[in-house]
């Protein structure tokens, strides 16, 4: 009895171990990802200086779009620990968006335009009929930005009981 009892012990410490040391790398990962959303705006910035090409700029505002929802995809992960399907394939839909812009409609050769647009109508026919969705609602409800900052600040400045 008491073997059994220390070999599951085992596993679970094992399984909490390694579900610790992916949300650290999931972690590194949103900060790699915030930074490449900083760098994006500033180069968006420093663009406007230039002669305005739409194309580069609306190629630019989309990337920023995408960064934001991995990264919302990334936070979903860490506070639930489950992979939002919906959210993947919406980044998926504007990911080939942002090549089409970038790339120009008239530029891509006619058969991969109507390749992209059946992939477009399975993806939101996935969306609206593959009960992929899920609600998400906060835990409670938000004040503001300096609200929240000072919440979280005296959360931890509570000592562990």
């Amino acid at each position: 009895m008491g073997v059994e009892i220390l070999y599951t012990r085992i596993h679970e410490i094992f399984r909490r171990l390694l579900e610790n040391i992916q949300d650290i790398i999931i972690i590194g990962v949103c900060i790699v990802l915030f930074i490449l959303m900083i760098k994006a705006i500033a180069g968006l910035l420093s663009g406007l200086i230039q002669p305005v090409d739409f194309r580069t700029i609306a190629a630019e505002l989309i990337y920023i779009l995408v960064l934001i929802e991995i990264y919302r995809l990334l936070i979903i992960y860490l506070r639930e620990h489950r992979i939002a399907v919906d959210i993947m394939i919406e980044v998926g839909v504007v990911s080939a968006l942002r090549e089409i812009i970038l790339h120009g409609v008239l530029e891509i050769d006619p058969m991969k335009i109507i390749a992209i647009a059946i992939l477009f109508i399975a993806l939101l026919l996935l969306l609206r009929f593959g009960a992929v969705r899920k609600e998400e609602r906060e835990a409670d409800v938000r004040d503001g930005v300096v609200a929240e900052l000072r919440r979280t600040v005296d959360r931890y400045r509570r000592p562990v009981q």
